[in-house]
């Protein structure tokens, strides 16, 4: 699993990769002392150029998870470096971890920070599966007895998970996103690695052993994994598109209120660009919301929305039930469960007048107060059967006398800062540049 994130941004990790780069370099020494290399023939390196070539593979045949501030690929390649070290030994291992994550990077024209990211992160398996396994089992392969088979078991999970951690902080220091979070994001392919590595750790020793060619038998195997992940990404981008298309075709019943949803999710974006102490996955969530927060709409009539006049009780009544129609169709989709009360609750008011549920104040999902301010801007001005669009300032206006009653007064002045941001940018891009 690895993870990838502009150069930039990584610069600054720059003093704990060289520490963590001493770290393992250390440890490569050590295990050159104490294991030595091992029986270097014609098959040992024979079988040191599969795994290398495996590894590789295993990384391009790497798929990307839907995560939107950061880029986090997994693949069984940690699986394939895990079976070199039980295969050829620590020192041999280590090396061929490195040598493929390297040929790997060199591949793909990866800047040196990621590479030296990458290295450390295969290396410091070997770090850890290497004793682990070499001090606690007895001769023989992994299968060879129940003692071996636990302690490849331990090996696999101790060295996988500092692996995940050591990527979830990186990712963290570079991102902004809780460790947590990402941690927790990539708990799938955690999964993926934590049934591959025994399998692999267990099967290439005894192949390599008949012949290092058996090894690549297990280029079948790898292909496993990368279907159902591809499959799975596929799935989650498919899921994605299509609510976001439904929710535009909802707008474009109405020609009053096409690309409605698409504004909304724009101008509640600006708006959290006010509130920088969000993390990562909170902005991700509010702005998922904001795309499809009049998804229940799909159960309204159109003699309800294009209704040219004003609606009376009973058709308010129905408009009503659309928030919690739309929560009610998300709670059934995995992708977007984290949102389903950001939409319910998009209707309530700062004074719990609002609907479905009256919520009050800070009772009300932060994200649903601010897709209220962003909703209710775009909604005043755009043009509708029954009114005019109201000016710029005249929205503005309304926000300012809803604030402290149906609108959260924290977020209406950080929509004013907003405008008054990207206004600003704006002139300062449209204003003529001097030269000298």
């Amino acid at each position: 699993m690895n993870g990838r994130r502009p150069t930039m941004e990584l610069r600054r990790l720059l003093p704990m990769l060289l520490l963590l780069t001493a770290g393992n370099l250390f440890v490569f020494l050590m295990f050159l002392g104490y294991f030595g290399l091992g029986t270097l023939n014609l098959r040992t390196i024979l079988t040191l150029l599969i795994l290398v070539i495996l590894t590789v593979l295993a990384e391009q045949l790497a798929i990307d998870l839907p995560f939107p501030y950061t880029r986090i690929t997994v693949s069984v390649s940690s699986a394939v470096t895990f079976a070199a070290v039980l295969t050829l030994g620590p020192v041999l291992g280590m090396l061929t971890a490195v040598l493929g994550t390297l040929l790997d990077d060199l591949l793909e024209r990866r800047e040196g920070l990621k590479i030296l990211t990458n290295i450390n992160n295969f290396a410091l398996q070997g770090a850890i599966a290497a004793p682990v396994y070499f001090f606690l089992a007895e001769g023989g392969s992994p299968l060879s007895s129940l003692r071996n088979f636990f302690a490849m078991l331990l090996a696999a999970v101790l060295s996988s998970s500092a692996q995940t951690l050591l990527l979830a902080i990186v990712l963290s220091l570079a991102s902004g996103t809780s460790a947590w979070y990402l941690w927790r994001s990539m708990a799938r392919g955690l999964l993926v690695e934590f049934l591959a590595l025994p399998a692999l750790g267990s099967l290439f020793p005894i192949l390599a052993q008949e012949h290092p060619l058996a090894l690549v038998l297990m280029v079948i195997p790898l292909l496993g994994p990368y279907l159902a992940f591809r499959d799975y990404r596929q799935l989650h981008h498919e899921t994605q598109g299509t609510f976001e298309l439904l929710a535009d075709l909802l707008d474009r019943r109405d020609p009053y209120t096409a690309a409605h949803s698409q504004r909304v999710a724009q101008l509640t974006a600006l708006i959290l660009d006010e509130f920088p102490e969000l993390s990562a996955e909170e902005r991700e969530a509010i702005v998922s919301a904001a795309r499809i927060h009049d998804l229940g709409k799909v159960a309204t009539s159109d003699i309800i929305l294009r209704k040219p006049g004003r609606l009376s009780e009973d058709e308010f009544a129905v408009i009503k039930r659309h928030p919690v129609d739309g929560s009610e169709i998300l709670r059934h989709l995995s992708p977007y469960r984290h949102i389903v009360e950001i939409v319910r609750h998009h209707h309530e008011r700062w004074d719990g007048k609002g609907y479905p549920d009256g919520l009050a104040g800070e009772a009300i999902p932060f994200g649903s107060r601010v897709i209220a301010v962003a909703d209710t801007y775009d909604a005043m001005t755009t043009d509708r059967p029954y009114r005019r669009a109201l000016t710029h300032e005249e929205a503005l206006a309304e926000l300012r006398r809803g604030a402290g009653t149906q609108f959260d007064p924290a977020v209406v002045a950080a929509f004013e800062r907003a405008l008054a941001r990207a206004a600003a940018a704006m002139h300062e891009k449209a204003a003529p540049q001097l030269t000298a």
